[in-house]
């Protein structure tokens, strides 16, 4: 029996995303099958499709637009050799808009959809309704969670697959233990929303709005509840007027400063809320 959906699950960094589509274009290159092999991989959002895109070309020592390429939004590298295509799921879903067929695609996988965004749902949905007339088609479906069993019941009881991954060592830091370590303080100013305005928030004197978020409540609490006596008289300052609704760029600033003057070499991974919010941080 041919099996036409397989669902994968596998931890966080286990390598899902940037290997499992090596594997089945090096499967289809050994079954000489690699110049008609198709492979589309979707990813939820254009930076991570642009980003595994670039990894995944250097693992295989190639530039983008060789084998390995990218569609998103207005933008795209990719060339008449390319055989492993990152994309977001509104290209493709764009793309059956006009093929609805997908014709000449071998593989098709749906990275992340744990997410469960209207356009991943509404893939799926597509998806399944073509596999009836694409019998050819090879759907592989990735996920971060254990809810492996949804989507393999969705598909009429499809396979499942679990990559097992390896923890390492997690030793967490809280907002007051940065402040200790990095001697920074917070003012209402250096917390403001708008980074790099400085000089406009004194000549304004912009004031920060608090949004009583679920977050914010929460993290006002066990900021109360916490016993702070053995703190620094500087650190229980900033705790008092710290705004937990706030990114905090500043500070985010300051910590990475830290660790690259104290700290062993290393890699810094810091989570942004945007696009934008990353071109902010590195241009500064």
């Amino acid at each position: 029996m041919q099996i036409l959906v397989i669902v994968v699950s596998g931890e966080t960094g286990c390598g899902k995303t940037t290997q499992l589509p090596q594997y089945i274009l090096e499967s289809e290159i050994e079954a000489a099958r690699g110049a008609v092999c198709s492979i589309i991989c979707t990813q939820p959002r254009r930076i991570s499709a642009m980003s595994v895109a670039e990894r995944v070309a250097a693992e295989r020592g190639e530039k983008l637009g060789d084998s390995v390429g990218y569609k998103v939004r207005l933008e795209g590298i990719k060339g008449r050799d390319t055989r492993l295509l990152f994309c977001t799921t509104g290209i493709l879903l764009r793309r059956l808009l006009l093929d609805r067929s997908l014709q000449g695609v071998t593989h098709v996988i749906v990275d992340e959809i744990h997410e469960r965004g209207m356009n991943e749902d509404f893939l799926l949905i597509v998806l399944k309704e073509l596999l009836p007339r694409r019998p050819e088609l090879k759907l592989i479906l990735m996920s971060a969670t254990l809810n492996a069993e949804l989507f393999s019941s969705y598909f009429g009881g499809a396979p499942m697959m679990h990559i097992p991954g390896f923890t390492y060592p997690v030793r967490s830091y809280f907002l007051e233990n940065i402040l200790e370590m990095t001697g920074y303080r917070l003012s209402t100013y250096n917390q403001i929303d708008n980074y790099g305005q400085e000089k406009s928030w004194k000549m304004q004197k912009q004031t920060l709005r608090k949004r009583k978020t679920q977050i914010a409540s929460a993290a006002e609490d066990a900021l109360g509840a916490a016993d702070l006596r053995e703190l620094n008289p500087w650190t229980r300052d900033s705790l008092s007027c710290w705004n937990p609704d706030s990114i905090g760029f500043n500070l985010i600033e300051n910590v990475v400063c830290h660790i690259c003057k104290k700290e062993r070499p290393g890699a810094i991974l810091v989570f942004m809320t945007g696009w934008d919010d990353i071109n902010s941080k590195i241009s500064k």
